[in-house]
């Protein structure tokens, strides 16, 4: 049963209030005024880590840019990810050794508790920074390159070639047969971890196409028909999530070498399994978590929960 749109719970991550200003990252003259803002922040990023302050929030820095607290730091290594609701310029950048501290926290640990605001800024910052840290050098001629438009594109001093932030786009499915639903158990996962059917589309693949080849690929099943939920970023370390819910009759299934098991599961069994704790699905910050509970959730077309 297709639900209308706003009747659906949204998404994790699936919109943003930043302003990111993106056409005037290129503007020397406004990037010079948004550093030197008084209220301009920095978000320092340890890998796949944010400082977090004992509210829950992110720990943010003034900029502090020729305020007399220190040299400010050099632009080429700050990454502008916009303003905030406030209006104040927002930066990151890669911390360094002697500034990572127990305040530090992993962002799919904390990433459900942040407001929408200090969310979207981190997932903004922790992509742009792997990113940076995969790019020194250029694909085409093998050249060091360069930071430009504000931490958003690199270039190759040799040839010249722009380079810009990679994404990566997956779908990521909830196989459903009415009130039947398709979980898999991948392997090396404990026997009570369940989750749902994923995979990166290919080249030349539309969402469609990569979501029918991925579920015959790895249950063997024909999708009959697909269903929206919504997208997400997730910098881990630069995925696109596409979620979709999946029709297709009930049949045996198969299974691929990506799977320990894969099954069928009533939306009750799901539910009951869910509320004993014997079993445990993705949490509440990722997509294939967000599919399987709000599936759970509510009614299907035969009754159910």
């Amino acid at each position: 049963m297709s639900l209308p749109p706003e009747q659906l719970a949204k998404i994790p991550f699936g919109a943003s209030p930043l302003d990111r200003v993106g056409e005037r990252r290129r503007d020397a003259e406004y990037m010079s005024r948004a550093r030197a803002h008084p209220g301009a922040r920095l978000l320092l990023i340890a890998e796949a880590r944010v400082p977090v302050d004992d509210g829950g929030h992110l720990a943010w820095r003034p900029l502090a840019e020729g305020s007399g607290d220190g040299p400010a730091p050099a632009p080429d290594t700050l990454v502008f990810l916009g303003v905030d609701e406030e209006g104040r310029p927002l930066f990151s950048r890669d911390a360094g050794a002697d500034e990572v501290g127990e305040e530090f926290a992993a962002l799919r640990e904390v990433g459900p508790g942040l407001p929408p605001e200090d969310a979207a800024a981190a997932l903004e910052a922790l992509g742009l920074s792997a990113w940076h840290r995969r790019a020194p050098y250029c694909p085409a001629c093998g050249g060091e390159t360069t930071v430009e438009d504000a931490g958003h594109r690199r270039r190759c001093l040799r040839c010249g070639t722009g380079h810009f932030p990679r994404t990566d786009p997956a779908v990521i499915m909830l196989v459903t047969d009415g009130d039947r639903c398709v979980l898999g158990r991948r392997v090396g996962a404990p026997e009570s971890r369940w989750s749902t059917l994923a995979g990166f589309v290919e080249a030349g693949e539309s969402l469609e196409a990569a979501l029918a080849r991925e579920v015959y690929e790895e249950v063997g099943l024909s999708v009959t028909a697909t269903h929206y939920r919504g997208s997400q970023p997730w910098p881990f370390p630069a995925s696109l999530m596409v979620a979709f819910e999946a029709e297709a009759a009930y049949a045996p299934l198969s299974i691929n070498h990506e799977h320990a098991d894969v099954r069928w599961f009533s939306r009750a069994e799901v539910a009951d399994a869910l509320a004993s704790g014997q079993m445990a699905v993705p949490p509440p910050i990722s997509a294939g978590g967000f599919l399987i509970r709000s599936w759970v959730g509510r009614r299907g077309p035969a009754g159910g929960f």
